[in-house]
């Protein structure tokens, strides 16, 4: 990432980041909400000149706001289907295969030991960041603790590593 789009990155993250945890937690729900402004930042990232965006504050409100629609619906959609299919939910576990299909398996084999080899390429202190919370599901408060960094800096490594790992398997997909 050039040195610019990533001074623009944290001015904003450090600027923002906590306004934008409380507009998502009113929008998605607070157990969606650091997901939410991730998201954000991450597509904020993918723009491929940040610096043509007028009002970056107002592009990631605007991202948010549409990422937690598309999270209701996607919820709507589940919930609606949830209910339709809840009778035939018995006949089918008899009829679906429990075993993945040995060419799954071998797809998801791959795919882990890809994302294995792109967490390496981390530095430890974001790599283990990335891992506790993506993983193993902790907090950035405990995952704060157990590095020894700020509740503030476990965002940022969080972030950091999830836009490596994004960026990384899509030129994986790509090849």
């Amino acid at each position: 990432m050039p040195k610019s789009k990533r001074s623009l990155f944290d001015r904003l993250f450090q600027r923002h980041s906590q306004e934008l945890r409380v507009f998502a937690g009113q929008r998605g729900g607070q157990d969606s909400a650091e997901d939410l402004v991730q998201e954000a930042y991450l597509r904020l990232l993918q723009c491929p000149d940040p610096q043509s965006i007028d009002n970056a504050r107002a592009f990631l409100y605007r991202t948010i706001a549409n990422l937690s629609i598309d999270q209701h619906r996607r919820q709507s959609v589940r919930e609606r289907f949830q209910h339709d299919a809840g009778a035939d939910d018995e006949l089918l576990t008899q009829i679906a295969c429990q075993e993945p299909l040995p060419e799954d398996r071998l797809t998801s084999r791959q795919a882990l030991q890809t994302l294995n080899d792109i967490l390496l390429e981390l530095p430890e202190n974001t790599r283990h960041a990335f891992v506790l919370y993506r993983l193993e599901g902790l907090s950035h408060r405990e995952i704060g603790r157990r590095l020894g960094i700020s509740e503030r800096n476990s965002v940022r490594l969080v972030g950091i590593a999830a836009h490596h790992v994004l960026t990384r398997f899509t030129d994986w997909d790509e090849q």
